[in-house]
């Protein structure tokens, strides 16, 4: 007689404490057995959280026969939102990186939004108290005093272990969701208050970045509005906060103060965040839109979407070489990803949020969540910041004094409903909670060998990093970071018995055996399958492309028309990441290498078309200037390129160029070379076997000029 209410107890006790444990271990997870530290912890934490609330969800409804479901306002939105990543996967190019994310980035992918949204109806269905409302808002209270501590000792350099979210800014931006929780502590308990809010103000001060500082003064305004009658009591204890906080912002952002006091040194040398230039991250996301305006490209796929939109002037800022996986903000991520049905639904959400918290001004819960609305629009965000702001979302929801509640009950729907009605709405459920724990583990135990791989990199261990990076191909064949190391490592490899054994100054025969041989052409053969792998994993990667054709490139030793190959590769890339200077100067080097200067000319001047002051593109381009006969073009570039480097007279540079320039101005033979975008390796050599038989292509994806 008393089972089922005794199991129904310790259900709904299992559902708070994991929804405790996620609040409490969230900020502070991380692990040293993944390619990445702290993201990739935290995305298995949210995961398995949510799995497990599912699987207790599933129970009740199988013993109770119904289930009660509380009705919140962003219901209907984030449904909708969740069904449009879906379809946006489905019609994405790159559907295994939409689904996966960028391994080891796994923010932003369909399995974390999935897992996000189920965690929000999760809360809100569980959380059944003020009490509980309060308990987790606590610890999140807590772990953010924890992490604020930590990071502040990694700030100060007292301590050795890195900010437990990875970067310093990350937890200034997870305090400062905060900061309206914070504030009503001066209230209730004002000790306890004083000091959580020292840690936490101390923290925005010395860590933060102009958005946690809006999204903090938003908070402090906000939720200090609705204390006015207490407002005189809290004085005090404002004022000596406040005081604290504007002394430490001083001695650490004033100018003046930077190179003259220890807070300004440390403040000086501390490593920021990229964040990439609003104007840069418009024109991206809005040339996305233009293509797919309503799908967008897929979640998770910024990445291509920034080198296939972004402008010229991307190649002016310090970041031109990098490539960088998230917009400026959310919301433009949200609109080159998935289109403009993504980002209405957000909106969506956003303006129901908002109304919501002008009716529940009092509550803190509303305020934080429309800290995190502010912090979408003003900043990228992380998992830690999305999933604490969707749980924050939860509680200010479940926190609502009338909840109209609907109901789920497959044995009363219809007269004389069927009894298999109950089965095919759990069903599905079912299938998503196994695939759910079957994928984490694949995914989970990929990112340990990988990580174990590049363990044995730092090693110089080849076989261990071969082994291990089978082995998580093995575990999760869907990443094309593995099948690209895994390309690299296979040539590594050959190259390694190329260099041992090939031929030499002392023995130009070498000595390489058949057998050797067969080692050589086993291991290009797996490289570049492999290569193809992660190619037609990710086809917009162009950073897959570009190591397939590098591989190419240094096979040419040993196969017949490798470099054909590397060109086409090299192509695609290009097409993919047009305004990159960096593989037009590598088609250059290609075009050099088979001794055809005009082609050379014409990609090294692309590349300094594309940057004009980059240095290495113009020395390449005043080196075949000089080969192919052309010196007065070459003297001027060259010219060029000793004015430019002039601030740098005792570098290595500016020897080289000045050496050059001689060389050009006397019209002599030169020992100058080009400085190529690979390093040469061993099965470059001409006087190899070749061992490895390539099809003659069918053509070259040779892009076309750069417009001058």
């Amino acid at each position: 007689m008393n089972r089922m209410p005794n199991l129904k107890k310790v259900l709904d006790s299992s559902s708070i404490i994991i929804i405790y444990l996620l609040a409490a271990l969230l900020p502070l997870s991380f692990t040293t057995l993944t390619t990445e530290f702290f993201e990739t912890a935290k995305f298995f934490l949210l995961v398995i959280a949510t799995l497990l609330l599912l699987v207790i969800w599933a129970i009740r409804f199988v013993t109770d026969g119904k289930l009660e479901l509380p009705k919140t306002p962003l219901d209907i939105f984030l449904v909708l939102f969740l069904g449009v990543a879906i379809l946006s996967t489905i019609m994405s190019a790159t559907r295994l990186i939409a689904i996966f994310g960028s391994v080891p980035r796994m923010h932003g992918s369909l399995i974390y939004t999935s897992a996000v949204i189920l965690l929000y109806f999760l809360i809100v269905f569980n959380i059944k108290t003020i009490k509980q409302i309060t308990s987790v808002a606590n610890l999140m209270i807590g772990s953010g005093v924890v992490l604020s501590i930590v990071s502040l000792l990694s700030y100060f350099k007292v301590s050795t272990p890195l900010p437990l979210v990875g970067s310093l800014s990350n937890t200034a931006l997870y305090i400062s969701l905060l900061i309206p929780l914070s504030l009503r502590l001066l209230i209730a308990k004002p000790t306890i208050g004083i000091f959580v809010n020292l840690i936490f103000f101390a923290s925005l001060a010395l860590l933060g970045n102009p958005t946690s500082w809006i999204v903090t003064l938003f908070g402090v305004v906000a939720t200090l509005s609705v204390y006015k009658k207490v407002l005189s009591k809290l004085l005090p204890f404002l004022i000596l906060i406040g005081g604290v906080t504007l002394i430490l912002v001083v001695l650490s952002v004033s100018p003046s103060l930077q190179d003259k006091t220890p807070l300004g040194k440390l403040a000086s040398g501390s490593p920021k965040e990229v964040q990439l230039p609003f104007g840069i991250s418009w024109k991206i996301s809005a040339s996305a839109f233009r293509d797919a305006p309503l799908l967008g490209t897929g979640p998770s796929t910024y990445l291509y979407d920034l080198t296939q939109y972004k402008p010229i002037e991307y190649n002016q800022t310090n970041l031109w070489n990098t490539r960088l996986t998230s917009a400026h903000n959310f919301l433009l991520q949200t609109l080159a990803e998935t289109g403009g049905l993504g980002l209405a639904l957000i909106l969506a959400v956003a303006v129901t949020f908002v109304l919501f918290w002008l009716k529940n001004q009092t509550l803190g819960l509303a305020t934080a969540g429309v800290s995190f609305i502010l912090l979408m629009a003003l900043s990228p965000l992380s998992i830690l910041t999305q999933t604490a702001g969707f749980i924050i979302w939860a509680l200010a929801m479940a926190s609502r004094e009338k909840q109209v509640d609907y109901e789920i009950n497959p044995r009363s729907v219809g007269v004389g409903a069927h009894p298999l009605i109950p089965t095919l709405i759990l069903l599905p459920i079912l299938v998503l909670i196994v695939a759910g724990f079957y994928f984490t583990s694949k995914m989970a135990l990929g990112e340990y060998y990988h990580h174990q791989a590049l363990n044995a990199v730092s090693k110089n261990q080849g076989l261990e990093i071969y082994n291990n990076l089978v082995a998580a191909e093995k575990q999760n064949p869907y990443v094309d970071l593995y099948r690209s190391d895994l390309a690299q490592t296979n040539f590594a490899l050959a190259n390694a018995l190329a260099t041992q054994k090939g031929p030499t100054e002392a023995s130009p025969a070498g000595s390489l055996t058949e057998q050797d041989k067969t080692n050589i052409q086993q291991l290009l053969q797996q490289s570049i399958a492999e290569g193809r792998s992660a190619v037609a994993i990710a086809p917009r990667s162009a950073a897959n492309w570009e190591v397939l054709a590098s591989i190419y490139k240094q096979i040419s030793g040993v196969s017949q028309n490798a470099l054909q190959f590397s060109l086409d590769a090299y192509g695609r890339a290009i097409a993919l990441d047009p305004l990159n200077p960096l593989l037009r100067l590598s088609v250059g080097g290609v075009y050099y290498q088979l001794k055809n200067y005009d082609l050379a000319v014409r990609f090294f001047d692309d590349a300094v078309s594309l940057k004009p002051d980059y240095s290495n593109a113009l020395y390449n381009l005043a080196i075949a200037l000089r080969d192919k006969g052309s010196y007065k073009e070459g003297i001027a570039i060259a010219e060029r390129l000793v004015a430019q480097l002039s601030g740098k007279t005792d570098s290595e540079d500016y020897r080289l160029a000045s050496e050059l320039l001689s060389d050009l101005k006397t019209k002599a033979p030169a020992t100058t070379e080009p400085i190529t975008a690979e390093p040469v390796s061993a099965l470059e050599k001409e006087n190899l076997p070749k061992v490895l038989n390539l099809p003659k292509p069918e053509s070259i994806a040779t892009p076309e000029a750069i417009k001058k």
